[in-house]
């Protein structure tokens, strides 16, 4: 009998990793998958081997645990391995870490949670830890039935924390290989049995075990087709859950409850991309607020937590009018149909001046946060729309409670002399207090800055080991980040100029459906704060548009057309031209040298050959960017089937260019409106406002006119308006917008996926034939 196994083997690694399959449904990615596919085959070859040499069970299950170990690390532990191969101390540190952010993400996050790196690591784990069990148990031990508790449990563990039932294709496969396996060993079993071998009428052996294993497979596969078709027909009952966290949906028990973690890790995101609805409202605005849950004072270790408790009672459910009564406000109502926020946590408008929570008091604590003893499905809510000038701006009149505390000035950690030197090079000196916010808030929406999910992580450039720096220096640097990194270094910078600041976290205003906003879990959000004597807290937006939205308007820097125009050259002659020995760059004694067999020029080449090659390099380096935007360009024109698509590529590639310095237009907005926006960013005045009018109406045209209606061309106008808007700009915009085209860098993008691709499908051609 073949000691190791191979069939039981290899039944057990696909039950092993078809138990895990029902986790697809619980986080955003697979990329758990492949390395968990790794380790599974490692356990699986080791086994098979060492049980091929040696009968010890002990000695098997020990070299597949090392082997384990050992791959787990090589996939995950890079950078924290001895010599860069064996797993020690550092590698079991940060192992603990990514696992302890694993948890944290499943506890955080409802249905699907991001698939961070501890996540993946955490998973592979797990599916790591089955496949031994069962492979050891199954194979090795040869308990077949026994490995099945194990199985049950593994797949306990993702298919309870779904928010409804499974689809019985992820039944089937695991159950089909468990019972393959039972099979495999009980036939084996059954052979063993002493008994006579009876013989048919024509003189041959009939095999006992045949009529054995049939009823054994008629059993089985009844039993697996009860097991799907059963829970067809009885009513689903409602979800029990092994973990609070990741079955927080609706259709659970318990389940449809959202909390915000009210102590924010800059290394961490505050982002959740499940679409579980959490508050739906409707108001009498057309342009709705942030909804605020918490506000945070303190930060400490790229962290930012509260420790003030909401101690006093709102009487009669009525704010005071915080600032000055001569600012303009206007009361606007906000009224919750449905809120599935877990209580003591609220959502409110700000700022906030009276809430009806039918009979649940409110309570708010030192710094106004809001509490409440026990959730409402519904309530109402009034706050101020408030309307400021700038003079409302003034910074002089009382500081905010608790500023003699420093709880909203306090600056500190490793990042704060590198955000004090960026500070310094964006605010002048004697900048106003709302000349400093509108300028940083400006400075972190630019182009500069990148929002992502995915922080890069920072590695020693010698080592590749990952460096345990402060995560907002990691920001600053990087100039990566999400709401929670933007809104933290704009904070810190307002507190260095002098401004009380502090952190809010809420959501967003949510999406506007059937008269009413449904504000979802991915609409969580973290802004800040600024305090304003006349105005009190006020909102600012420092996150860029594509995740945060529109900023407040008092919030941006004016753009005035300057009423001046900038005068023309009035020189029409030039100096006449110099002589060849009036140049500096003349060589008349290379000319008449005679030393030397090449002409002067080629000489001095050959001379200086190094020099020029690398010259000519940088030169070629520095043009591959300009020409690829070029080529890219003129290849849409020209792959213009007809007039509409040119002008398509003509608005496509103006838009690109002015996005080069700085310029861009919001996120899903019509030409008009992209058009009203780029003259006011731009500061188009005269021919140049005219010529993007005139590109506006040609684009409508070319989009919502009938076929085949004549179209004229764009090409001069949108030149005008491209050198009109880049003029304005700094000499370090322009350069980075000659030197470095985003039409280049896609356009290199584009070659370089293209050139990746060709192998993969000739191979599939290759393999076609």
């Amino acid at each position: 009998m073949n000691r190791a196994r191979p069939v039981e083997t290899l039944l057990a690694a696909l039950a092993s990793f078809t138990v895990a399959l029902p986790l697809l449904t619980l986080f955003d990615s697979n990329a758990w998958v492949r390395p968990s596919l790794v380790v599974v085959a490692t356990v699986a070859v080791v086994g098979l081997v060492l049980r091929s040499v040696t009968a010890s069970p002990i000695r098997v299950f020990a070299a597949q645990l090392v082997a384990a170990t050992l791959v787990v690390s090589w996939l995950h532990g890079r950078g924290h391995l001895y010599y860069g191969l064996l797993p020690g101390p550092d590698t079991m540190r940060t192992f603990g870490i990514l696992l302890g952010e694993a948890q944290r993400t499943v506890m955080a996050f409802s249905v699907p949670v991001p698939t961070e790196r501890g996540v993946v690591v955490g998973i592979t784990m797990l599916v790591g830890l089955t496949a031994l069990a069962t492979d050891t148990i199954a194979v090795t031990l040869r308990l077949p039935a026994l490995s099945g508790l194990g199985l049950l449990t593994a797949y306990l563990v993702s298919a309870t924390n779904s928010g409804e039932g499974l689809s019985w294709k992820y039944f089937v496969p695991p159950i089909a290989f468990w019972l393959g396996l039972v099979a495999s060993q009980g036939i084996a079993s059954v052979r063993r049995w002493g008994t006579a071998v009876p013989r048919t009428s024509d003189g041959q052996e009939h095999d006992p075990v045949l009529g054995v294993a049939g009823t054994a497979r008629l059993l089985g596969a009844g039993a697996l087709a009860l097991a799907v078709v059963l829970p067809m027909v009885v009513p689903h009952l409602p979800t029990t859950y092994l973990a609070e966290g990741l079955g927080r949906t609706e259709n659970g028990e318990g389940g449809g409850s959202v909390r915000l973690n009210t102590t924010l890790d800059l290394r961490r995101s505050l982002e959740s991309q499940s679409q579980q609805p959490v508050i739906d409202y409707t108001t009498s605005t057309s342009t709705p607020v942030p909804l605020r849950v918490a506000i945070l004072t303190d930060y400490r270790g790229g962290e930012w937590s509260t420790g003030f408790d909401a101690n006093r009672v709102v009487t009669n459910g009525v704010e005071p009018i915080v600032g000055s009564q001569d600012v303009k406000r206007t009361d606007v109502e906000v009224k919750v149909t449905e809120n599935r926020l877990e209580a003591p946590q609220i959502a409110l408008p700000t700022p906030l001046r009276s809430v009806d929570l039918n009979g649940v008091p409110l309570r708010r604590n030192f710094v106004g946060g809001y509490e409440v003893d026990r959730s409402r499905g519904d309530y109402s809510a009034t706050y101020s729309e408030v309307a400021p000038v700038e003079a409302d701006f003034s910074g002089d009149g009382p500081a905010p409670a608790g500023s003699d505390q420093g709880i909203y000035t306090e600056v500190g950690g490793e990042g704060i002399l590198r955000l004090s030197e960026l500070v310094d090079s964006v605010v002048p000196s004697d900048a106003t207090p709302l000349e400093t916010a509108r300028l940083l808030q400006a400075h972190f929406r630019s182009s500069q800055y990148t929002y992502s999910l995915q922080l890069p992580t920072p590695t020693d450039p010698v080592s590749g080991r990952t460096m345990m720096s402060d995560p907002l220096s990691n920001f600053l640097v990087s100039r990566t980040g999400y709401c929670v990194q933007f809104a933290s270094a704009f904070v810190m910078a307002a507190r260095l100029k002098g401004i009380p600041a502090r952190m809010a976290i809420g959501f967003l205003p949510g999406t506007f459906a059937n008269g009413g906003y449904t504000v979802r879990a991915a609409d969580a959000h973290a802004w800040p704060e600024l305090w304003f004597p006349d105005l009190g807290w006020t909102r600012f937006e420092p996150t860029p548009g594509v995740r945060a939205g529109s900023a407040p308007v008092y919030s941006l820097i004016p753009t005035q057309a300057d009423p001046t125009t900038s005068p023309t050259a009035s020189a029409t002659t030039s100096a006449p031209a110099p002589t060849a020995s009036e140049r500096p760059d003349s060589d008349l004694g290379a000319v008449n040298d005679q030393t030397s067999s090449l002409p002067g020029p080629l000489s001095w080449v050959r001379d200086h050959l190094l020099a020029v090659g690398l010259t000519l390099g940088v030169l070629l380096a520095l043009l591959l960017l300009p020409v690829a935007a070029w080529v890219r360009r003129r290849r849409l024109r020209l792959d213009a089937r007809d007039d509409a698509e040119r002008v398509e590529a003509e608005w496509a590639s103006l838009i690109s260019r002015l996005g080069d310095i700085g310029i861009a237009p919001p996120a899903g907005s019509t030409p008009r409106q992209a058009g009203a926006r780029l003259t006011s960013d731009a500061i188009l005045t005269g021919d140049s406002k005219a010529a993007m009018g005139r590109i506006v109406d040609t684009v409508e045209r070319a989009r919502y006119a009938p076929p085949h209606t004549p179209v004229g061309d764009v090409g001069d106008d949108a030149r005008a308006v491209w050198k009109a808007a880049v003029s304005a700009r700094q000499r370090s915009d322009r350069a980075r917008a000659y030197l470095v085209p985003g039409d280049g860098v896609r356009q290199w993008n584009d070659a370089k996926d293209a050139a990746l691709d060709w192998p993969r499908q000739a191979w599939a051609r290759v393999r076609r034939r």
